[in-house]
């Protein structure tokens, strides 16, 4: 066994070793690392419209995640429209607006989708108290009239 003295010595040099190795990584440890990231996640239902999904925002302003539409107009076939690709318009507190870019399928085939989302989670639960508006760019696309949602709930987490 080592004198004391060294079994001190080499007990503090492993203390520092570790205090700076774990200084080290949480210096370099990125932002997103550092806590969740502001989120806009849930579903709702307005007039004939479906809709879910969870969008966050990353630590440089950019938005990742997905939202579905359903439509279901009655005596037409549905239409179904996935978004993966969104770029930010603006996100405050529980009121997002941001553009999606994805695809919609009907039993006629699929198409291109860009649209603009707007959401507010102003309470829950969200039927009458948080609002949706979609409306599509271009000369077709699906949208969502502005209202309050009669079904559902979407959240705002900081």
């Amino acid at each position: 066994m080592l004198p004391t003295n060294t079994t001190h010595k080499t007990r503090s040099l492993v203390l520092s070793l570790t205090m700076a190795a774990g200084l080290a990584v949480t210096a370099f440890t990125s932002p997103a690392a550092a806590g969740p990231l502001p989120t806009l996640s849930g579903w709702g239902v307005r007039g004939h419209a479906s809709f879910m999904g969870s969008v966050s925002q990353q630590v440089d302003g950019s938005l990742r995640g997905h939202f579905t539409i359903i439509i279901h107009n009655p005596g037409e076939d549905p239409v179904t429209c996935r978004y993966l690709r969104f770029r930010p318009h603006t996100v405050s507190g529980g009121s997002w607006s941001f553009d999606g870019h994805g695809t919609c399928w009907t039993s006629g085939g699929s198409f291109a989708a860009a649209n603009r989302f707007a959401f507010s989670d102003l309470g829950s639960p969200g039927a009458g108290v948080d609002a949706v508006d979609v409306n599509y760019y271009g000369s077709v696309g699906v949208s969502i009239p502005g209202g309050f949602f009669d079904d559902g709930d979407i959240v705002y987490t900081p």
